[in-house]
Formats: structure tokens, C-alpha cells, sequence
């Protein structure tokens, strides 16, 4: 459904987009920010690869670009806090607006708590400031990471790459483990390791930890 220059090209289009719009200010309304990113990527409410962000003319009349926009970033904030990283990520991507596709090139910044204490920690903390626990150490063999780091964005705990396959990934026949080896009763988005790449379906996160000269 490609509408150019949102006017309706026949009585059918004609009746469907005032339609179209209630549906999606009925469905803003009650909170339902997926229903409206779903319908206005189905229907193609934002052409495709406007020349700029201040160039964007809506499919839909009437309908106000800065809402649209609004729904969009409401729905990739909330997929971001389920952790669901690269659904975010893939709807930066595709999304025909200029202003929503900007933010796959703006650089990320990952903020690190304490595992213990979850107080904030500064990039060269080895040990936090408030609780004096040490930062860094394996979840499993609690030893330092040195190279890369995974760990849970739910809990804070992770350790060495190997250590995580080999608790959660369910190697040898094993029966696959959800819950955090430090104890802590989270179920951790790590379980997937095994079956997929780093970041993807499983939600983890990876930092390669290089020792200081």
C-alpha cells in the first residue's frame, strides 16, 4: 500500500485512509505504541528514503509527523528496556525517516554498575566504590577476565565467554540452565549463547577487556 504524496487515488483509498488514521490516534490514545509502528510500517505511512528529516510528507493526511515519530521512539525505548537490543536495532534501520535512522549512527554508550551494590561505576574502576567488591571477576571460576567479557544485562554478573557456554550453553547433552550461577535468582538472557551470536537472540552483552600496559 504505497500512497504518493498522501492523496487517495481512488474511492477505496479514499474511505481507507481516514480509516486508517482514527485507527492509529484511537490505538495512540490507549497506549498502544506497537499497533501504531506495526500499521505504519505495513501501510508505509513514512515513504521510503525521504532526502532529509525536514522533507518527510506522511503517507496518511492529516496525520502529524512529529507523533509519528513520538510512537516510534516510545516503541524502541520499551524494546530496549526488554532487553530485545536487536528488534531495536533492525527498526532504526529499516525505518524510512531520516530522524529515526540517524540513531543507528550516533555512538553507543553502555553505563556499568556494581553487580553487589548496583551503584555506578566509572571505566577504571577495579573495585567499587562504594561496597569495595571487586569489578571484572568470572561468575564461575572468579578469576579476572581478561579478553572478552559477557555478561547480563538483567543481573549484572557475567565472566569469561567459555564459562558462560559452558553453564548455560547446554553443551554435551546437558540440560540447559537459566538461572545465574552466582545465586542471585535472575533468569539471564545468556542462555542462547550456544545457539546464536553474541547480541542477537540471546541479549547478552560482550566487552573485550584489555590489561593495562
Amino acid at each position: 500500500a504505497n500512497f504518493k504524496k498522501g492523496f487517495p487515488r481512488n474511492a477505496l483509498l479514499f474511505a481507507l485512509l481516514p480509516t486508517l488514521k482514527n485507527l492509529l490516534i484511537e490505538r495512540a490514545d490507549a497506549g498502544d505504541v506497537q499497533t501504531c509502528v506495526v500499521i505504519c510500517e505495513v501501510m508505509e505511512v513514512i515513504p521510503k528514503k525521504s532526502p532529509s528529516a525536514t522533507d518527510v510528507s506522511l503517507a496518511v493526511p492529516g496525520l502529524n509527523l512529529m507523533l509519528v515519530r513520538q510512537w516510534y521512539l516510545s516503541y524502541i525505548d520499551l524494546l530496549q528496556q526488554m532487553c530485545l537490543f536487536s528488534h531495536a536495532t533492525n527498526l532504526i534501520r529499516l525505518c524510512h525517516d531520516p530522524e529515526i535512522n540517524k540513531l543507528n549512527q550516533q555512538s553507543t554508550t553502555i553505563h556499568e554498575s556494581c553487580p553487589t551494590c548496583s551503584k555506578p561505576l566509572q571505566v577504571s574502576d577495579k573495585t567499587c566504590r562504594s561496597c569495595r567488591q571487586k569489578i571484572g571477576l568470572c561468575f564461575l571460576c572468579h578469576e579476572p577476565v581478561k579478553g572478552i567479557f559477557v555478561w547480563c544485562p538483567g543481573c549484572g554478573h557475567g565472566g569469561h565467554l567459555e564459562h558462560a557456554l559452558e553453564w548455560f550453553g547446554g553443551n554435551n547433552g546437558d540440560k540447559l540452565r537459566e538461572l545465574c550461577p552466582t545465586g542471585c535468582g535472575h533468569r539471564c538472557n545468556l542462555i542462547q549463547l550456544s545457539q546464536s551470536t553474541m547480541g542477537s537472540a540471546g541479549g547478552a552483552l560482550c566487552q573485550e577487556i584489555k590489561p593495562k600496559q
